[in-house]
């Protein structure tokens, strides 16, 4: 082979190389997009529900059982009184678990022989005083709040027009993990 038939050959080798190395041919490819949806977020829902109301429910009280007024009524040793309003608690989404509790969030000291006591049920439930109440997925649960604010039997002038400010009172639905 004469030296201008293997440059030819040398030339077209190399036209051959650098056209396969630069996408001289194609390979096959394809793309597509799926039918996702969307993702939604659940829910923490905590709402008031209805009027409060204030409840004499001493055992040994003349007036025990009636509705009492704590600006115009007053608090006396052995009296207990109850505090009560209603919440509509709601906990939506997969894995979800919520719990109410209840903060009677006095302001200062109680007076001496003076408890609160703070509960949360859900209705139709039995509930235990200080506890708190789960939440599970599902339709709304009304949850019934209860103050009981207590007065020992105490001697002489102790706790006598001393306020039992409960204004702070905090009911809070907050998520937990199941």
């Amino acid at each position: 082979m004469n030296r201008n038939a293997k440059g030819a050959l040398a030339a077209g080798a190399a036209v051959v190389v650098l056209l396969g190395g630069a996408g001289s041919y194609a390979l096959w490819s394809d793309t597509a997009t799926g039918a996702n949806g969307t993702v939604t977020t659940g829910q923490l829902k905590l709402t008031a529900v209805g009027t409060p109301t204030w409840k004499d429910v001493s055992t040994n009280g003349i007036v025990g059982g009636t509705t009492i007024n704590p600006v115009t009524d007053f608090l006396v040793p052995q009296d207990t009184w109850e505090y009560t309003t209603t919440y509509t608690a709601l906990a939506t989404g997969k894995n979800m678990k919520a719990e109410v509790t209840v903060n009677p969030g006095t302001a200062g000291a109680l007076p001496t022989g003076v408890t609160l006591t703070p509960s949360a049920t859900v209705a139709g439930t039995a509930g235990t005083p200080g506890t708190a109440v789960t939440i599970v997925p599902g339709a709304a649960r009304t949850v019934e709040v209860k103050v009981t604010v207590a007065f020992a039997d105490v001697t002489g002038t102790t706790s006598q027009n001393t306020p039992v400010n409960v204004s702070g009172m905090t009911v809070s639905l907050n998520q937990i993990r199941p």
